[in-house]
Protein backbone atom coordinates (compact mmCIF):
# COMPACT_ATOMS: atom_id res chain seq x y z
CA UNK A 1 0.00 0.00 0.00
CA UNK A 2 1.17 3.69 -1.10
CA UNK A 3 2.32 6.04 2.01
CA UNK A 4 2.69 2.74 4.49
CA UNK A 5 5.02 3.32 7.44
CA UNK A 6 7.89 1.08 7.16
CA UNK A 7 7.56 -1.81 9.68
CA UNK A 8 10.17 -2.90 11.77
CA UNK A 9 11.42 -6.27 11.69
CA UNK A 10 13.75 -8.56 12.95
CA UNK A 11 14.08 -10.68 16.05
CA UNK A 12 13.53 -8.39 19.66
CA UNK A 13 17.18 -8.44 20.03
CA UNK A 14 18.03 -6.95 16.83
CA UNK A 15 15.45 -4.28 17.52
CA UNK A 16 16.24 -3.77 20.41
CA UNK A 17 20.23 -3.72 19.37
CA UNK A 18 18.70 -0.94 16.70
CA UNK A 19 16.82 1.51 18.90
CA UNK A 20 19.75 1.28 21.37
CA UNK A 21 22.30 2.74 18.36
CA UNK A 22 19.38 5.20 17.45
CA UNK A 23 19.07 6.58 21.09
CA UNK A 24 22.93 7.03 21.18
CA UNK A 25 22.49 8.66 17.92
CA UNK A 26 20.21 11.07 19.24
CA UNK A 27 22.35 11.81 21.77
CA UNK A 28 25.41 12.67 20.40
CA UNK A 29 23.69 14.91 18.28
CA UNK A 30 22.18 16.62 20.93
CA UNK A 31 26.17 16.88 23.08
CA UNK A 32 26.86 18.01 19.87
CA UNK A 33 24.22 20.44 18.98
CA UNK A 34 24.98 21.80 22.77
CA UNK A 35 28.36 22.38 22.38
CA UNK A 36 27.58 24.17 19.50
CA UNK A 37 24.88 26.88 21.10
CA UNK A 38 27.16 27.38 24.06
CA UNK A 39 29.64 29.03 21.48
CA UNK A 40 32.18 26.29 22.50
CA UNK A 41 36.06 27.29 20.57
CA UNK A 42 36.93 25.69 18.28
CA UNK A 43 39.33 23.31 20.00
CA UNK A 44 36.79 22.72 22.12
CA UNK A 45 34.39 21.55 19.32
CA UNK A 46 37.25 19.27 18.05
CA UNK A 47 37.50 17.78 21.04
CA UNK A 48 33.88 16.93 21.37
CA UNK A 49 33.99 15.58 17.88
CA UNK A 50 37.00 13.73 18.45
CA UNK A 51 35.41 12.11 21.68
CA UNK A 52 32.19 11.40 19.25
CA UNK A 53 34.07 8.95 16.85
CA UNK A 54 36.76 7.31 18.82
CA UNK A 55 35.40 7.09 22.30
CA UNK A 56 32.38 6.23 21.15
CA UNK A 57 31.79 5.42 17.26
CA UNK A 58 35.32 3.01 17.46
CA UNK A 59 36.01 4.80 14.48
CA UNK A 60 39.87 4.02 14.35
CA UNK A 61 41.43 6.63 12.01
CA UNK A 62 40.27 10.11 11.51
CA UNK A 63 42.30 12.93 9.66
CA UNK A 64 39.91 16.33 9.08
CA UNK A 65 41.23 17.96 7.10
CA UNK A 66 39.54 22.04 6.88
CA UNK A 67 40.02 24.85 4.75
CA UNK A 68 40.20 28.33 6.40
CA UNK A 69 42.38 30.68 4.10
CA UNK A 70 44.76 27.55 3.46
CA UNK A 71 44.32 24.15 3.87
CA UNK A 72 45.30 22.14 7.05
CA UNK A 73 44.98 19.30 9.35
CA UNK A 74 42.70 20.36 12.18
CA UNK A 75 42.74 17.25 13.94
CA UNK A 76 43.73 13.44 13.41
CA UNK A 77 44.08 10.32 15.70
CA UNK A 78 45.11 6.31 14.90
CA UNK A 79 47.18 6.94 11.90
CA UNK A 80 51.31 6.99 12.07
CA UNK A 81 51.27 9.69 8.87
CA UNK A 82 52.42 12.73 9.59
CA UNK A 83 49.32 14.61 8.43
CA UNK A 84 50.61 18.53 9.82
CA UNK A 85 53.49 17.85 8.00
CA UNK A 86 51.89 17.30 4.20
CA UNK A 87 52.19 20.11 1.94
CA UNK A 88 48.19 19.64 2.05
CA UNK A 89 47.69 22.74 -0.54
CA UNK A 90 49.51 20.60 -3.69
CA UNK A 91 48.32 16.88 -2.25
CA UNK A 92 44.64 18.14 -1.70
CA UNK A 93 44.27 18.97 -5.76
CA UNK A 94 43.75 15.24 -6.36
CA UNK A 95 40.78 15.03 -3.44
CA UNK A 96 38.45 16.88 -6.03
CA UNK A 97 39.17 14.12 -8.59
CA UNK A 98 38.35 10.98 -6.17
CA UNK A 99 35.32 9.15 -5.07
CA UNK A 100 36.84 5.89 -3.79
CA UNK A 101 40.44 5.96 -1.35
CA UNK A 102 40.45 2.03 -1.97
CA UNK A 103 41.51 2.91 -5.45
CA UNK A 104 43.91 5.12 -5.02
CA UNK A 105 46.71 2.67 -3.43
CA UNK A 106 50.01 5.58 -4.61
CA UNK A 107 48.49 8.29 -2.64
CA UNK A 108 48.87 9.05 1.45
CA UNK A 109 45.82 8.68 2.12
CA UNK A 110 45.80 5.25 1.17
CA UNK A 111 45.83 4.73 4.61
CA UNK A 112 42.03 5.85 5.48
CA UNK A 113 39.12 3.84 3.87
CA UNK A 114 37.02 6.98 3.37
CA UNK A 115 36.94 10.27 2.46
CA UNK A 116 33.62 12.54 3.32
CA UNK A 117 33.50 15.95 2.03
CA UNK A 118 32.02 18.89 3.27
CA UNK A 119 30.31 21.06 0.89
CA UNK A 120 29.35 24.25 1.43
CA UNK A 121 27.10 25.11 -1.21
CA UNK A 122 29.09 24.14 -4.38
CA UNK A 123 32.44 25.25 -1.83
CA UNK A 124 34.33 22.52 -0.22
CA UNK A 125 34.87 23.12 3.49
CA UNK A 126 36.49 19.77 4.99
CA UNK A 127 37.55 16.49 4.19
CA UNK A 128 36.88 14.06 7.19
CA UNK A 129 39.08 11.01 6.07
CA UNK A 130 38.20 7.62 7.73
CA UNK A 131 39.50 3.74 8.83
CA UNK A 132 38.83 1.28 10.67
CA UNK A 133 35.58 0.49 11.45
CA UNK A 134 35.52 -3.32 12.49
CA UNK A 135 34.92 -2.64 16.17
CA UNK A 136 32.55 0.33 15.45
CA UNK A 137 29.03 0.30 17.88
CA UNK A 138 26.90 0.61 14.30
CA UNK A 139 27.45 -2.08 12.62
CA UNK A 140 26.27 -1.05 9.34
CA UNK A 141 29.28 0.78 7.59
CA UNK A 142 26.65 2.61 5.34
CA UNK A 143 24.70 3.67 8.41
CA UNK A 144 27.83 4.78 10.47
CA UNK A 145 29.34 6.66 7.52
CA UNK A 146 25.84 8.53 6.62
CA UNK A 147 26.13 9.63 10.83
CA UNK A 148 29.51 10.74 10.74
CA UNK A 149 28.81 13.30 7.70
CA UNK A 150 26.06 14.68 9.69
CA UNK A 151 27.84 14.95 12.77
CA UNK A 152 31.09 16.18 10.74
CA UNK A 153 29.17 19.02 9.02
CA UNK A 154 27.51 20.06 11.49
CA UNK A 155 30.66 20.78 13.42
CA UNK A 156 32.77 21.80 10.47
CA UNK A 157 30.13 24.77 9.73
CA UNK A 158 30.29 25.63 13.20
CA UNK A 159 34.13 26.01 13.00
CA UNK A 160 33.37 28.01 9.67
CA UNK A 161 30.94 30.42 11.69
CA UNK A 162 32.88 30.46 14.57
CA UNK A 163 35.82 31.61 12.70
CA UNK A 164 33.59 34.18 10.54
CA UNK A 165 32.17 35.35 13.71
CA UNK A 166 35.75 35.67 15.20
CA UNK A 167 37.10 38.01 11.65
CA UNK A 168 34.39 40.14 12.40
CA UNK A 169 35.29 40.43 16.23
CA UNK A 170 38.98 41.28 15.12
CA UNK A 171 37.69 43.93 12.05
CA UNK A 172 35.75 45.59 14.64
CA UNK A 173 38.86 45.84 16.53
CA UNK A 174 41.28 47.37 14.10
CA UNK A 175 38.19 49.78 12.61
CA UNK A 176 38.53 51.04 16.59
CA UNK A 177 41.96 51.50 16.32
CA UNK A 178 42.30 52.92 12.75
CA UNK A 179 39.44 55.59 13.95
CA UNK A 180 41.61 56.32 17.48
CA UNK A 181 44.99 56.67 15.18
CA UNK A 182 43.25 58.88 13.11
CA UNK A 183 41.62 61.21 15.34
CA UNK A 184 45.03 61.22 17.21
CA UNK A 185 46.39 61.98 13.56
CA UNK A 186 43.81 64.84 13.42
CA UNK A 187 45.30 66.55 16.60
CA UNK A 188 48.62 66.75 15.26
CA UNK A 189 47.66 69.54 12.55
CA UNK A 190 47.03 72.94 14.42
CA UNK A 191 43.82 74.26 14.93
CA UNK A 192 44.07 77.42 12.90
CA UNK A 193 46.49 78.90 10.55
CA UNK A 194 47.16 83.01 10.91
CA UNK A 195 46.70 84.97 8.44
CA UNK A 196 48.28 88.64 9.60
CA UNK A 197 49.41 92.24 7.30
CA UNK A 198 52.16 90.58 7.04
CA UNK A 199 51.42 87.23 5.14
CA UNK A 200 49.21 84.67 4.40
CA UNK A 201 48.88 80.84 5.15
CA UNK A 202 46.78 77.90 4.03
CA UNK A 203 46.83 74.40 3.89
CA UNK A 204 45.33 71.20 2.10
CA UNK A 205 45.29 67.71 4.11
CA UNK A 206 43.62 64.86 1.84
CA UNK A 207 44.28 61.44 3.58
CA UNK A 208 44.76 58.07 1.27
CA UNK A 209 43.98 56.20 4.01
CA UNK A 210 41.93 56.61 6.74
CA UNK A 211 45.38 56.95 8.89
CA UNK A 212 48.57 58.58 7.07
CA UNK A 213 51.65 59.57 7.89
CA UNK A 214 51.88 63.71 6.58
CA UNK A 215 52.14 66.10 9.38
CA UNK A 216 52.43 70.04 8.95
CA UNK A 217 52.49 72.54 11.78
CA UNK A 218 53.16 76.04 12.48
CA UNK A 219 54.19 77.55 15.63
CA UNK A 220 54.61 80.99 17.15
CA UNK A 221 58.10 81.64 19.24
CA UNK A 222 57.51 85.34 19.90
CA UNK A 223 55.91 88.17 18.12
CA UNK A 224 58.38 88.78 15.71
CA UNK A 225 59.41 84.51 14.37
CA UNK A 226 57.67 81.69 14.09
CA UNK A 227 58.21 78.09 13.01
CA UNK A 228 56.46 76.18 10.31
CA UNK A 229 57.05 73.03 8.99
CA UNK A 230 55.89 69.64 6.86
CA UNK A 231 56.59 66.05 7.93
CA UNK A 232 56.04 62.67 6.10
CA UNK A 233 56.67 59.05 7.62
CA UNK A 234 57.38 56.12 5.80
CA UNK A 235 54.88 53.43 6.07
CA UNK A 236 51.10 54.53 6.64
CA UNK A 237 48.78 52.90 9.21
CA UNK A 238 48.95 52.89 13.33
CA UNK A 239 52.17 52.54 13.88
CA UNK A 240 53.46 55.49 11.56
CA UNK A 241 50.33 57.75 13.04
CA UNK A 242 52.39 57.05 16.89
CA UNK A 243 55.42 57.60 15.19
CA UNK A 244 54.43 60.86 14.08
CA UNK A 245 52.75 61.71 17.16
CA UNK A 246 55.73 60.69 19.28
CA UNK A 247 58.03 63.13 16.67
CA UNK A 248 55.45 66.28 17.31
CA UNK A 249 55.60 65.44 20.78
CA UNK A 250 59.42 66.19 20.79
CA UNK A 251 59.60 68.79 18.32
CA UNK A 252 56.87 70.73 20.80
CA UNK A 253 59.03 70.25 23.54
CA UNK A 254 62.05 71.20 22.08
CA UNK A 255 61.62 73.95 19.45
CA UNK A 256 61.37 76.59 22.20
CA UNK A 257 64.35 76.04 24.01
CA UNK A 258 66.78 75.13 21.00
CA UNK A 259 67.39 78.31 18.07
CA UNK A 260 70.29 76.48 16.55
CA UNK A 261 67.83 74.41 13.68
CA UNK A 262 70.94 72.39 12.91
CA UNK A 263 71.05 70.87 16.78
CA UNK A 264 67.31 70.78 16.62
CA UNK A 265 67.12 68.52 13.61
CA UNK A 266 69.99 66.39 15.81
CA UNK A 267 68.13 65.96 18.52
CA UNK A 268 65.07 65.11 16.37
CA UNK A 269 67.08 62.57 14.61
CA UNK A 270 68.51 60.88 17.84
CA UNK A 271 64.54 60.52 18.79
CA UNK A 272 63.21 58.90 15.57
CA UNK A 273 65.71 56.98 15.49
CA UNK A 274 65.22 55.14 19.16
CA UNK A 275 61.41 54.94 18.77
CA UNK A 276 61.77 53.42 15.16
CA UNK A 277 64.83 51.44 15.67
CA UNK A 278 65.83 52.15 12.54
CA UNK A 279 62.55 50.31 10.39
CA UNK A 280 61.05 54.00 10.07
CA UNK A 281 62.14 57.37 9.10
CA UNK A 282 60.56 60.79 8.63
CA UNK A 283 60.58 63.23 6.33
CA UNK A 284 61.11 66.45 7.57
CA UNK A 285 61.19 70.58 6.56
CA UNK A 286 61.36 73.43 8.94
CA UNK A 287 61.80 76.91 8.86
CA UNK A 288 62.18 79.75 11.10
CA UNK A 289 61.25 82.77 9.88
CA UNK A 290 61.69 86.28 11.06
CA UNK A 291 59.09 88.93 10.31
CA UNK A 292 60.72 92.01 11.05
CA UNK A 293 63.94 91.43 8.87
CA UNK A 294 62.15 88.65 6.24
CA UNK A 295 64.74 86.32 6.68
CA UNK A 296 63.73 82.31 6.47
CA UNK A 297 66.16 80.18 8.43
CA UNK A 298 65.25 76.66 7.27
CA UNK A 299 66.62 72.90 6.96
CA UNK A 300 65.06 70.10 4.89
CA UNK A 301 65.78 66.57 5.99
CA UNK A 302 65.38 64.55 3.23
CA UNK A 303 61.55 66.14 2.50
CA UNK A 304 60.31 67.41 -1.35
CA UNK A 305 61.74 70.82 -1.80
CA UNK A 306 59.82 73.54 -1.16
CA UNK A 307 59.21 75.96 -3.76
CA UNK A 308 60.08 79.93 -2.93
CA UNK A 309 58.70 81.77 -6.18
CA UNK A 310 58.90 85.50 -6.72
CA UNK A 311 57.97 86.47 -10.05
CA UNK A 312 58.18 83.77 -12.02
CA UNK A 313 62.07 83.26 -10.21
CA UNK A 314 61.68 79.94 -8.43
CA UNK A 315 64.54 78.75 -5.36
CA UNK A 316 64.16 75.16 -4.35
CA UNK A 317 64.79 75.00 -0.95
CA UNK A 318 67.07 71.65 -0.32
CA UNK A 319 69.66 72.34 2.06
CA UNK A 320 69.79 70.23 4.53
CA UNK A 321 70.52 66.55 5.56
CA UNK A 322 69.27 63.10 5.00
CA UNK A 323 65.67 61.56 6.73
CA UNK A 324 65.09 61.63 10.39
CA UNK A 325 65.71 58.12 12.22
CA UNK A 326 68.10 56.52 8.59
CA UNK A 327 71.01 56.55 11.27
CA UNK A 328 71.90 56.64 14.58
CA UNK A 329 73.91 60.04 13.87
CA UNK A 330 73.09 62.40 11.30
CA UNK A 331 76.48 62.34 8.74
CA UNK A 332 75.92 65.65 7.59
CA UNK A 333 73.28 68.66 8.42
CA UNK A 334 73.58 71.49 6.27
CA UNK A 335 70.95 75.00 6.93
CA UNK A 336 69.62 77.74 4.54
CA UNK A 337 68.81 80.97 4.71
CA UNK A 338 67.24 82.85 2.11
CA UNK A 339 65.68 86.52 2.35
CA UNK A 340 62.39 86.34 1.10
CA UNK A 341 60.70 89.29 -0.86
CA UNK A 342 57.23 90.85 -0.89
CA UNK A 343 54.70 88.81 -2.84
CA UNK A 344 56.31 85.58 -2.80
CA UNK A 345 55.05 82.85 -2.68
CA UNK A 346 56.06 79.36 -0.20
CA UNK A 347 54.74 76.04 -1.34
CA UNK A 348 55.83 73.37 0.44
CA UNK A 349 54.16 69.69 -0.41
CA UNK A 350 54.07 66.28 0.25
CA UNK A 351 55.48 63.44 -1.85
CA UNK A 352 51.95 62.23 -2.33
CA UNK A 353 51.20 65.55 -4.79
CA UNK A 354 54.52 64.77 -7.19
CA UNK A 355 53.65 60.76 -7.22
CA UNK A 356 50.01 61.35 -8.63
CA UNK A 357 49.84 58.92 -11.50
CA UNK A 358 47.91 58.66 -14.25
CA UNK A 359 46.27 56.24 -16.77
CA UNK A 360 49.98 55.74 -18.48
CA UNK A 361 51.59 55.63 -15.04
CA UNK A 362 52.90 58.72 -15.53
CA UNK A 363 53.49 60.66 -12.90
CA UNK A 364 52.75 64.55 -12.20
CA UNK A 365 56.32 65.38 -10.89
CA UNK A 366 57.98 68.05 -10.06
CA UNK A 367 58.27 69.72 -13.48
CA UNK A 368 54.32 69.93 -13.68
CA UNK A 369 54.23 71.35 -10.25
CA UNK A 370 56.58 73.88 -10.75
CA UNK A 371 54.82 75.14 -14.23
CA UNK A 372 51.74 75.50 -12.50
CA UNK A 373 53.00 77.67 -9.67
CA UNK A 374 54.74 79.62 -11.84
CA UNK A 375 52.36 80.28 -13.66
CA UNK A 376 49.95 81.28 -10.66
CA UNK A 377 52.22 84.17 -9.24
CA UNK A 378 49.94 87.07 -9.65
CA UNK A 379 47.60 84.65 -7.45
CA UNK A 380 46.48 86.69 -4.17
CA UNK A 381 44.09 83.93 -2.73
CA UNK A 382 46.55 81.20 -1.68
CA UNK A 383 43.14 79.03 -0.22
CA UNK A 384 41.83 79.53 -4.33
CA UNK A 385 45.69 78.44 -5.26
CA UNK A 386 45.66 75.09 -3.47
CA UNK A 387 42.29 74.40 -4.47
CA UNK A 388 42.67 74.81 -8.22
CA UNK A 389 46.05 72.23 -7.79
CA UNK A 390 43.71 69.59 -6.12
CA UNK A 391 41.50 69.93 -9.22
CA UNK A 392 44.22 69.45 -11.41
CA UNK A 393 45.74 66.60 -9.95
CA UNK A 394 42.03 64.89 -9.54
CA UNK A 395 41.98 65.96 -13.87
CA UNK A 396 45.53 64.33 -14.09
CA UNK A 397 44.92 61.13 -12.33
CA UNK A 398 41.74 60.47 -14.88
CA UNK A 399 39.96 57.24 -12.91
CA UNK A 400 42.98 56.66 -10.82
CA UNK A 401 42.94 56.75 -7.35
CA UNK A 402 45.29 58.94 -5.54
CA UNK A 403 48.35 56.55 -4.06
CA UNK A 404 49.39 58.47 -1.15
CA UNK A 405 48.21 61.53 1.35
CA UNK A 406 47.74 64.80 -0.04
CA UNK A 407 49.54 67.56 1.49
CA UNK A 408 49.77 71.43 1.47
CA UNK A 409 51.24 74.40 2.96
CA UNK A 410 51.62 77.82 1.53
CA UNK A 411 52.31 81.16 2.62
CA UNK A 412 51.67 84.49 0.71
CA UNK A 413 54.32 87.15 1.78
CA UNK A 414 52.26 90.13 0.94
CA UNK A 415 53.18 93.90 0.47
CA UNK A 416 53.50 96.62 3.13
Amino acid sequence: MAGAPKQITGTPETISAELHVKKLQLHWLLQITKAINYNFSTKQMLDVYEHVLNSQLKVEKLALLIHVNEWSCALSYGTDKGMREFDLGKTLEELNKLHNLETEKNLWINTFDNMLPVYHKDHILAYALLGGFENSVIPSKNELLSFVQTITNLIVVAIENNNIAQEKIRQAEIRKELELAAQMQTLLFPVDLPSTNDFDLHATYLPHQEVGGDYYDFIPLNDEEFVFCMADVSGKGIPAALLMSNFQANLHAHVHHISSLSSLIRLLNTKVYSSAKGEKFITFFIGRYNIKTKELQYVNAGHNPPFLIHEKVVYMLNEGSTGLGMFEQLPFVNSGKVFIPENAQLHCYTDGVTDVENSKEDDYGMQRLREFLTARTHMKDIKLLQEELVSTLRAFKENRDFTDDITLLSFLFKSK
